[in-house]
């Protein structure tokens, strides 16, 4: 009877350790047992973010880890360029081929693949209290993303989530060799508006090799979409009843058409393309790009990094996420908390702190532009998000987006153009959004 009480006691220890051995709690909630039965996971992306977890990476080895804590027989990449991996990610959800995966998408392909219900609804399986320890962006993004009523992000495992919010880039030498004043002082003291920088634009954007052609420019290019968030405009809003309705009749988005085309096309005093090349050369005072694309190491002068400038219509600085990648799950998944764990393992939240940091300290020489990059990276107005690339980019002529902003830079009316355009875009943002 003894021998026999103590060998099931050594069989109720093996059973308890079997069935933890794969219990993972990571820092946003307690999965319990992950087992996948050595599937291969799969990751579809345009840019690999696994490669720091590779040999020789910075995080090396966590792949293997992760294949012995959660019994993955693989872990392999399908790499496609940024234009085609949406289309990858759909033909493999279509083939079935995708019941592994995690998908890395450009935010393009949000709306080519949320119609097609390929995406699966993470609130389905997480509680809401997950949600509310993600970066407040991923927040922000998720609930402007709402599809069919669902949640689908869950990853802090993406920098885009930060490297696509907008600043406003300065060269500091050329505002004191054209003793155009201060920026900071100028934000400090409430005067960081189109108003003033226009006026400081007008004087910066000149001839200056006599040679009668202008060389030199107050702005490089305005991106359209930016340009409409910081007047506090928008292109799509999501309204009281949760319903996404096209916005830019609304007289902020109006005025910033207007004033974009009058600066680009009337006074010349924006210049360029969305290379920055302008800027880049040291011919432009001021830039508005995207923090991925705030590169010191080219720029041969004294940079500050501010927010946007405030519009006309905008009661402050607007701090606009902008565009970015995403992690998804397919609808069609054979383990979605399976995957989702496996991702929190693999990106654990403290580290993207770390990261964002080490973005902000690489792009920020002073203080100052350092804690404003913080402070608008964690203070992001989630109405200014402008995911709507289902309406078209700013080229795209036969688009609603791009037939306005088209109309507007050949000298048409801003409300009318948009009057006319305004019918077809709200019936493609119910067709996509099934509202």
């Amino acid at each position: 009877m003894h021998r026999t009480t103590l060998v099931l006691a050594v069989l109720l220890t093996l059973l308890v350790v079997s069935t933890t051995a794969f219990a993972y709690t990571s820092d946003r909630m307690d999965f319990g047992e992950i087992d996948f039965g050595g599937a291969t996971v799969t990751f579809v992306l345009h840019h690999d973010h696994l490669a720091d977890f590779r040999e020789g990476g910075s995080r090396a080895g966590r792949l293997e880890e992760a294949k012995k804590l959660f019994n993955i027989g693989d872990i392999q990449i399908v790499q496609a360029d940024w234009g085609a991996v949406g289309e990858v990610a759909l033909n493999r959800y279509l083939s079935g081929d995708s019941t592994y995966d995690v998908w890395r998408l450009p935010h393009y392909a949000f709306f080519m693949l949320a119609p097609r219900g390929a995406f699966f609804p993470v609130d389905t399986i997480l509680p809401p209290e997950y949600f509310e320890q993600l970066p407040r962006i991923t927040q922000v993004k998720n609930e402007r993303l709402r599809y069919d009523g669902h949640l689908l992000h869950f990853s802090a495992g993406v920098p885009d989530d930060y490297g696509h919010a907008p600043f406003a880039v300065v060269n500091l030498d050329m505002w004191e060799r054209e003793n155009l004043g201060d920026p900071i002082e100028l934000y400090q003291n409430g005067q960081w508006t189109w108003e003033t920088l226009e006026r400081i634009a007008q004087r910066a954007t000149r001839d200056t090799d006599g040679d009668g052609v202008i060389d030199q420019w107050g702005f490089a290019w305005l991106d359209p979409a930016t340009w409409i968030f910081a007047n506090g405009g928008a292109i799509t809003r999501l309204n009281e009843d949760g319903k996404v309705v096209f916005a830019m009749d609304e007289p902020a988005t109006l005025e910033a058409l207007r004033i974009l085309n009058d600066w680009q096309n009337v006074q010349g005093i924006s210049y360029g393309d969305y290379q920055m090349r302008e800027f880049i050369t040291g011919q432009a005072a001021i830039a508005i790009m995207p923090m991925w694309q705030i590169n010191p190491q080219e720029y041969d002068f004294r940079h500050a990094v501010l927010p946007l400038p405030r519009g006309p219509h905008a009661e402050r600085s607007i701090f606009a996420p902008g565009v970015a990648d995403a992690i998804f799950i397919p609808a069609n998944s054979a383990y979605p908390l399976g995957l989702v764990a496996l991702d929190n393992f693999l990106f654990p939240l403290d580290e993207y702190e770390e990261t964002l940091e080490e973005w902000i300290v690489n792009r920020a020489h002073d203080r100052f532009s350092y804690e404003i990059m913080w402070e608008v990276l964690e203070n992001v107005d989630g109405d200014a998000a402008y995911y709507h690339n289902f309406l078209g980019a700013w080229w795209e002529g036969e688009t609603p987006f791009g037939a306005v902003v088209g109309g507007v830079m050949g000298g048409g009316s801003p409300a009318s153009i948009v009057g006319e355009v305004a019918p077809r875009a709200q019936a493609m943002i119910d067709e996509y959004l099934k509202q």
